[in-house]
C-alpha cells in the first residue's frame, strides 16, 4: 500500500529536476535580513548559505540591479531596499481576504476590546494577513506578514484541523521530518489527537501555550466547497482576561465572526 507520505516523497523527487538553484539561493538571501540583522557582508552571506564567496556574488549583483538590495559604498555591506515589499504586498492584495474581512475583524476588536487577526497557511507556518490591535495600552504586538509555526499557534492549529485528511497527514509528516533537534520535540500523535478535538469543537483556546501570558482564541474561516481558507483569532494578555469572560463572551464572539466571514467568503472567493 502506497502511503500519502510515500506519494508526497515521490512527487517531490520527480519535481526536483525543475528547481532553479539560483532562484532558491536568491530567495534565501532575501530571507536572511531581519530587524535584528539588517545588513550582511559578502562573507557572512556566503557563510550562511554554506558556500564560497564566489557563489553568492552573482546573485547579489542581480538582486542589486533589480532594486531589491543595495551595497553600502563605504562598509561594502548589503541591505534590503523597500522594493522587496512589493513581493509580499502584491500577493496579499491579490487575496482579497484582508479587505473583505476588515469590517468583521474591526467589529470583533471593538466588541471584545482585544486585538484581532487573520492568518493563512504557508507551508508549515501561518502568515498574518490582517491585524487590528486593541485600543488599550496593553496590546499584542505582531506585524502583518509575520510567520509563526503552524503547530504551536491557535490559528495554525485551526487551519490544520480543518484540512482534508491527506493534506493534514502530509503536513504532520513534514513537521516530523523537519524537527530541530535543539527545539522541544513535537509529539505528532498528541498533536493529531488535539487537531481532531479542535475540529469537533470548532475553535482553539490557547492559554500561554505559544507565548507565556498571552491568551488566544481562534476559529476557522471557510470558502467555497467548505474548504478552510483562513483563520481568525483574538489575542490578549492574561491579566486582561479570565476564564469566565473568555468562555461566556469571547469564544461565542470569535465563532460568530468566523461564521459571518465564512458566509461572505462563499459568495466572493
Amino acid at each position: 500500500m502506497v502511503t500519502a507520505k510515500k506519494k508526497a516523497e515521490k512527487k517531490k523527487s520527480d519535481n526536483e529536476k525543475y528547481l532553479s538553484n539560483s532562484i532558491i539561493r536568491g530567495l534565501e538571501v532575501l530571507k536572511m535580513f531581519s530587524v535584528e540583522n539588517q545588513t550582511y557582508s559578502l562573507a557572512e552571506i556566503a557563510s550562511n548559505l554554506g558556500v564560497s564567496r564566489t557563489t553568492p556574488y552573482r546573485i547579489l549583483y542581480t538582486l542589486e540591479e533589480c532594486g531589491y538590495i543595495y551595497q553600502d559604498s563605504h562598509t561594502k555591506r548589503y541591505g534590503l531596499r523597500p522594493k522587496v515589499l512589493e513581493l509580499g504586498f502584491t500577493y496579499l492584495n491579490s487575496l482579497q481576504l484582508p479587505e473583505l474581512a476588515a469590517p468583521y475583524l474591526e467589529r470583533l476588536r471593538d466588541e471584545t476590546g482585544m486585538s484581532s487577526h487573520m492568518g493563512i497557511l504557508d507551508g508549515n507556518e501561518i502568515v498574518y494577513i490582517a491585524r487590528y490591535p486593541a485600543r488599550s495600552v496593553a496590546t499584542i504586538t505582531i506585524n502583518i506578514g509575520s510567520h509563526l509555526p503552524v503547530h504551536a499557534t491557535a490559528m495554525g492549529k485551526c487551519l490544520m484541523a480543518h484540512l482534508p485528511e491527506e493534506k493534514k497527514e502530509e503536513l504532520l509528516s513534514e513537521l516530523r521530518a523537519s524537527q530541530n533537534p535543539e527545539a522541544p520535540k513535537i509529539d505528532i500523535q498528541e498533536l493529531r489527537n488535539e487537531l481532531q478535538s479542535i475540529k469537533e469543537k470548532g475553535y482553539v483556546f490557547h492559554k500561554g501555550e505559544f507565548e507565556t501570558g498571552v491568551w488566544s482564541i481562534a476559529c476557522p474561516v471557510f470558502g467555497k466547497d467548505n474548504k478552510v481558507v483562513a483563520a481568525i483569532n483574538i489575542a490578549t494578555t492574561q491579566h486582561m482576561a479570565n476564564e469566565k469572560l473568555m468562555k461566556e463572551k469571547i469564544i461565542p464572539a470569535v465563532c460568530q465572526t468566523a461564521k459571518e466571514i465564512s458566509s461572505f467568503m462563499v459568495l466572493t472567493i
